[in-house]
């Protein structure tokens, strides 16, 4: 049985620790407790919708569903497969059919552009594609326990709450790439024999780690699936 990765080895640091490699801010430790970080980022009227919906979980009545909760975890795999190979696909010419493709002369002038429009296209196709796969997980929850209701419950709350920061979080990243382009545009013009293979490499490694860490809060979802499957 195919077994999706754990949380553990799927973190957001890859992307931050990517992100301050190639010119991007630095991700340095924040001392605060996870609570009071995670206060920091809901305004006062998500607040109260999260406490509404606190009070109101145990009211929710509670109706199973007959279906395998197995297919949420085979829907993971299958969006995660997807997402990656759209990527590679986009970056390798004649890699097969693909809506987004590399820019052509993305090193000359103002080819920063047209790299910030690519690896932009590519956010919005993610965004469409997890958030989907998000509803359907919660979906799959909803029907196998009152707990697992309660739990998709709350995550569709602040998932809600933490849209705004979300936004904010992966709408900076394509401002890295101008740095990216501009230094991979100075090394062609000193001889750089393979520059604009390396700023692939490194846009790749960029979209593959944005990838697993917009998927961080479906995979939680899949993980208390796991859990309450193993323990029946």
């Amino acid at each position: 049985m195919s077994r999706t990765p754990t949380s553990s080895s799927f973190s957001q640091t890859r992307l931050i620790s990517l992100l301050s490699s190639l010119g991007g801010p630095r991700g340095d430790a924040d001392s605060r407790q996870f609570g009071q970080r995670l206060g920091g980022l809901i305004d006062l009227s998500h607040s109260v919708i999260l406490a509404d919906t606190l009070a109101s979980l145990e009211r929710q009545p509670f109706e199973p569903v007959d279906e395998d909760p197995a297919r949420a975890r085979e829907d993971f795999l299958r969006v995660r497969a997807a997402m990656m190979g759209a990527v590679i696909r986009s970056l390798v010419p004649d890699g097969g059919a693909s809506r987004i493709r590399w820019p052509e002369a993305v090193l000359d002038a103002g080819g920063g552009d047209a790299l910030r429009r690519f690896y932009s296209a590519h956010q919005r196709e993610m965004d469409a594609r997890v958030r989907g796969l998000q509803e359907r997980c919660r979906d799959a929850l909803r029907g196998c326990s009152a707990a697992l209701m309660q739990l998709a419950t709350l995550d569709q709350a602040l998932m809600d709450a933490l849209a705004g920061h979300s936004r904010r979080l992966f709408g900076n990243i394509p401002d890295v790439l101008e740095k990216m382009q501009v230094a991979a545009r100075e090394m062609l013009l000193q001889g750089g024999a393979d520059a604009e293979g390396q700023l692939k490499t490194d846009v790749q490694a960029l979209l593959l780690a944005e990838i697993d860490a917009r998927l961080l809060p479906a995979l939680g979802l899949i993980e208390a699936l796991d859990e309450h499957l193993e323990c029946e």
